[in-house]
């Protein structure tokens, strides 16, 4: 059973995810995730498979804005069913671009993150991403 210091944890685990793909801390990036996490896009056959090409896809989405990706999450709602733990969200994605009154939303979705306890901590380990517009992801 999961406990409100899990929630709270499982909680800072998405908010570092956003902090570190944001402002280039790979590094730390890199600790968030299960070995084997996998991430899929409805819709959209291209997958993230493994640690590298989760943090690959932040680099390359950094590069794009040039430093100016931010990751918004909002309502997470965290539940335990059939023994795995569910973290579901709604996340923004916003180029904040490098002048005044230019930050443009690029896209808004729902997440659903299945997070693992592993011994140095809470995980992402699936990723399950339902975009509200049409996207093409292509890398």
């Amino acid at each position: 059973m999961i406990t409100l210091e899990d929630k709270i944890a499982i909680g800072e685990l998405i908010a570092r995810f956003a902090h570190c793909s944001d402002f280039g801390d790979w590094a730390t990036l890199e600790t968030l995730f299960a070995p084997d996490v996998e991430t899929e896009m409805e819709g959209i056959p291209t997958r993230f498979s493994g640690v590298a090409a989760q943090v690959e896809h932040a680099k390359v989405s950094d590069r794009q804005t040039e430093g100016k990706n931010r990751h918004f999450y909002f309502t997470p709602v965290i539940t335990e069913q059939g023994g795995q733990v569910f973290a579901d969200y709604m996340f923004m994605n916003v180029n904040a671009g490098h002048t005044a009154m230019s930050a443009q939303i690029v896209v808004t979705g729902r997440m659903r993150d299945t997070v693992v306890k592993m011994a140095d901590g809470w995980k992402i380990a699936r990723r399950f991403v339902r975009f509200d517009q049409n996207v093409a992801v292509t890398e």
